[in-house]
């Protein structure tokens, strides 16, 4: 209690304002996990229209055909939908590979932000600073990160501008695909039970007796012609 009394009105704006941004940072991630969760029961649909056709028309009747067949299509499925990606992520690696091997210079920082790296077109704060003890007396000071790189192009800096931008788009592209690929996977182990699982519930054993003996009766027992026309009648 005696620390939040002794903070300066701009120390307690500091932390309201970093209290703040992590409630958002908690509801940002929760919306993010909902709608993986949906994109991922979507993704995992596709299954479905690639190994429907053998199912219903009962070429596949068990569940270890089933899980060899949809195995193989889903696997299919991924490397048709991830090749872009590999691609993109080679070619960027090239780029970078080219640079060092042209420059000779392999200790090459792809992040830096004065002059040859990504960093240079990114606001870039020091936050080293942030908390510091005053010279005389007790308790932390509180201050704002100093801004020491605004966004700026640089002609050095444009391997690392060809691979950085290749990695997020590849990356990200590669995971959507593999995150399919787990999705599909889940929705296989899915369908095996639901397909091909033998089940009792909702079974009555007296209940579907009586109903083959209804069968039975009205196929040994059909309508007579005076039924019929008394019915008409």
């Amino acid at each position: 209690m005696n620390f939040l009394i002794s903070l300066s009105e701009n120390d307690k704006r500091l932390i309201f304002a970093l209290l703040l941004v992590f409630i958002l940072v908690f509801v940002l991630i929760g919306y993010i996990g909902f709608l993986i969760t949906r994109v991922m029961k979507w993704q995992g649909r596709k299954l479905d229209h690639v190994v429907a056709d053998p199912v219903i028309t009962r070429v596949i009747t068990d569940k270890k055909h089933f899980k060899k067949y949809a195995r193989k299509k889903n696997w299919r499925l991924f490397f048709r939908q991830s090749w872009i990606a590999v691609l993109i992520l080679v070619t960027g690696s090239l780029v970078l590979l080219f640079r060092d091997i042209f420059t000779r210079d392999f200790a090459y920082n792809v992040f830096e932000y004065k002059k040859t790296g990504f960093g240079t077109i990114l606001f870039i704060w020091d936050f080293s600073k942030c908390i510091t003890r005053p010279e005389t007396g007790s308790g932390i000071n509180l201050n704002w990160p100093e801004l020491i790189n605004s966004p700026h192009l640089e002609g050095q800096a444009w391997a690392s501008y060809v691979f950085v931008t290749c990695l997020i788009i590849g990356g990200i592209w590669y995971l959507i695909a593999l995150q399919a690929l787990i999705s599909r996977t889940i929705r296989m182990y899915q369908l095996c039970t639901s397909a091909f699982e033998k089940t009792l519930e909702g079974f009555n054993q007296t209940q579907q007796a009586a109903t083959i003996a209804a069968a039975r009766y009205q196929e040994n027992n059909p309508p007579s012609n005076n039924d019929s026309g008394n019915l008409n009648m």
